[in-house]
């Protein structure tokens, strides 16, 4: 059993179970840290800790996969909260330089989200989250196009000290960044993901990941570092990047297609580039290729349509061609499937959420259990780096003769009770009976009653999937951060026996 050491970006299920879950399609595992070192939320994990964990952990892994901002501050949300300096962060990622296996690195570029919820970002966000993301905007506006026009509006709207600290914060985690694409150049990873979180067209962000990406040139270093939007879904990335190599079962080549190629052209809400480079860039960062003939796996892409956000509640209008649109990707889908070929399905169409007209038409034709891989949550790229590791994982291992089709059977399910099930569906209702405030995050206390509602509703969904015989664990629904946003569950296909994530 091949073995990957994971230092993930914190304990959320798509950042800590997820890249296991895919791992186990290729008969792998993943060691995971031990909970006493992670961060929880805001408090920060033991950095130190952690260090000396992936030390000796990776010693028994054939690779390890890192996230910089877990090592060198103990946590992405501390890697925006927290006081730590330059020097202090480069030091704990020293240790990576002992480690004799591969080691495939995450670094992200820090957001500016238009929000005034602190729970993830430094207090002042609330009240000047809004007035910071203007204020990003203007600054990227003015920079690229000269365009000074709203620069001294939006400085004066976010008081002097909050700006001044927003952007030192920002100078030291992009210093960091180049810190890392130095130790790329240098050999230390083998790959390297550059991330963006929560972005847009115009903002920061886009102007320091474009800073990056000409240094990624610059050192020639292309082919080991990808610089691309997405964030939670990166070490799932480098998990199957890992295995790629791991299985060494030939190059994996994907071809891209839509309902609509047009389509590909459109930028997804939360990100700065047309989906279809969000979608070539996970291939990437995934260690795919690109290829139009005879491609290994098809991705198919559902377009973003702008008609909402699940995170916000329940989409109260569409679109006229929307059904339309979702239907016949789902009958392409179909055809492809009845062809033998492998199929992978990523719904963009609406952010915080699977597309309700895609997962029924998919569903309803009998295709979604025969797929390679789907997703449809939170960000385009999460979803689509979600789906492109899944699936080339499926490829190669079924190439190697390691494919475990019920560890494939439970992700697959899980991706549609959770994006479905759970984001379109339930989160609304369960939202609207707490009282919860719309596009603030909640609290949600161990031992409330909701916990009971949403096993009800999650296994309800489970067991009406055709073709997957899904049935999940009440004991196991939980809200890890305490909030509506994500949900953890245990989802088991047909006679599947439990697999646990070991810790070292």
């Amino acid at each position: 059993m091949h073995t990957i050491a994971l230092l993930p970006l914190d304990d959320r299920p798509a950042c800590a179970r997820l890249p296991g879950q895919i791992a186990a399609v290729a008969g792998a595992r993943t060691l995971v840290p031990p909970a006493a070192l992670m961060p929880r939320l805001r408090e920060p994990g033991d950095a130190d800790g952690l260090g000396k964990w992936l030390e000796a952990s990776a010693k028994s892994a054939d690779a390890a996969v890192v996230s910089l901002e877990t090592l060198g501050h103990g946590g992405l949300i501390a890697s925006r909260t927290q006081a730590t300096t330059v020097a202090q962060v480069a030091a704990r990622w020293e240790v990576l330089r002992g480690i004799a296996a591969p080691v495939h690195g995450v670094t992200l570029v820090t957001r500016t989200p238009d929000s005034q919820d602190a729970m993830e970002e430094p207090e002042y966000w609330d009240p000047h989250g809004p007035g910071l993301h203007r204020l990003s905007a203007a600054l990227h506006r003015a920079e690229e196009r000269g365009e000074p026009d709203g620069l001294e509006t939006a400085r004066r709207a976010v008081p002097q000290e909050v700006r001044s600290d927003f952007a030192r914060r920002r100078l030291r985690n992009h210093a960091l960044n180049l810190t890392a694409l130095e130790l790329a150049a240098e050999g230390v990873f083998e790959s390297l993901v550059v991330g963006a979180d929560d972005t847009a067209p115009w903002a920061v962000a886009t102007a320091e990941l474009r800073q990056l990406g000409l240094w990624r040139t610059r050192l020639e270093a292309g082919g080991r570092v990808a610089v691309r939007p997405g964030a939670d879904e990166a070490t799932s990335t480098l998990v199957a990047r890992t295995l790629l190599g791991l299985l060494d079962a030939g190059r994996v080549t994907v071809r891209i297609e839509a309902a609509d190629a047009s389509g590909l052209d459109q930028v997804a809400p939360y990100e700065n580039v047309p989906v279809g480079r969000t979608a070539a860039g996970q291939v990437e960062a995934c260690g795919a290729a690109l290829q139009d003939d005879d491609a290994d796996l098809v991705l198919l892409v559902h377009t973003p349509d702008g008609d909402g956000d699940w995170a916000t509640g329940p989409l109260s209008k569409r679109h006229a061609a929307a059904e339309g649109t979702a239907q016949a990707l789902a009958e392409r889908a179909a055809a492809y499937v009845r062809e033998g070929r492998a199929v992978a399905v990523a719904d963009c169409a609406q952010p915080n959420g699977a597309d309700p007209f895609l997962a029924a038409a998919l569903l309803r034709t009998g295709t979604a259990h025969l797929l390679t891989a789907y997703a449809g949550w939170n960000t385009a790229g999460n979803t689509l780096g979600t789906v492109v590791a899944h699936a080339v994982t499926a490829v190669a291992a079924r190439r190697a003769g390691r494919f475990d089709e019920r560890a494939h059977l439970d992700l697959l399910a899980h991706r549609f009770v959770e994006d479905h099930g759970y984001m379109t569906r339930l989160r609304a209702e369960v939202r609207a009976g707490l009282g919860s405030v719309p596009g603030r995050h909640d609290h949600v206390p161990e031992d409330h009653p909701v916990r009971a509602r949403l096993a009800a509703g999650l296994g309800a969904y489970a067991a009406r999937l055709p073709g997957f015989q899904a049935r999940v664990d009440p004991g196991s629904v939980h809200l890890p951060w305490h909030r509506t946003f994500e949900v953890d569950f245990d989802v088991r296909t047909a006679a599947h026996r439990p697999v646990e994530e070991p810790t070292a």
